[in-house]
């Protein structure tokens, strides 16, 4: 999407950051479904308007339906697994 005003890349990237989950708070939400389908199609509307990145854009919408609808859940950190093993 050429000629995007810089105020509409401004709102989008404010909206991502609100909604990407920080490294602090990923265990909080890691497994709420709703907020992880939000941040995904936050990224998606980035990757279509900013980064003009349509097949980026379609994986994020299309694995933000699957948490909608209940078909994917959170896996579990992988650190965790490893240091268990030790």
């Amino acid at each position: 999407m050429k000629n995007q005003s810089h105020e509409l890349h401004v709102l989008i990237s404010t909206l991502n950051k609100e909604l990407m989950i920080s490294h602090k708070d990923w265990h909080k939400y890691k497994g709420d479904k709703k907020r992880r389908a939000a941040e995904l199609i936050s990224s998606a509307l980035s990757q279509l308007i900013i980064g003009e990145n349509e097949k980026e854009a379609i994986k994020y919408l299309e694995e933000s339906l699957k948490w909608i609808k209940g078909e994917i859940k959170d896996k579990p950190c992988p650190h965790r697994n490893s240091s268990s093993q030790g």
